[in-house]
């Protein structure tokens, strides 16, 4: 199904209700619209990632039975509870600040300067949220 950029002047599919063009309109992804008026997000992906894709790729029909489509999460053979356990750990041994920590836990997400552009706005506000969260309630004493 044919997708195109999503009007700047529609409301924001991130859930602000701004309008896309004050929102994640400038970001380092677009939102696509199909004929339908289903909307996707589109990424670019790290070319490190792009090197990996045939095998990835690969590996996805093997676990699914089928080739990956457009919808499909590119690593999705991923155990999250795991991964997220094993961050947690890695990032409290090297004294990684608990505010970010417990933002990582509530949100599943990594916020750094580098990524920032690629997240929805309400992402990042929902972990900048719960970076308040925590720093209101423990203090913002930045010793793990």
């Amino acid at each position: 199904m044919k997708r195109k950029p999503l009007s700047p002047n529609a409301k924001c599919p991130c859930g602000t209700g701004r309008k896309y063009k004050s929102c994640c309109f400038g970001k380092g992804f677009h939102f696509l619209v199909d004929e339908d008026g289903n909307i996707s997000r589109d990424v670019p992906l790290h070319p490190e990632v792009e090197k990996l894709l045939p095998e990835i790729e690969k590996e996805f029909a093997q676990r699914h039975g089928r080739p990956m489509g457009p919808g499909d999460r590119i690593f999705d053979g991923i155990d999250v509870e795991d991964v997220t356990r094993k961050m947690v750990d890695a990032m409290r041994a090297t004294g990684v600040a608990p505010a970010y920590i417990y933002a990582y836990e509530k949100t599943g997400l990594l916020l750094t300067e580098d990524n920032r552009h690629l997240m929805q706005t309400k992402d990042v506000e929902e972990f900048e949220a719960a970076m308040d969260e925590y720093d209101a309630e423990h203090g913002d004493d930045l010793d793990p």
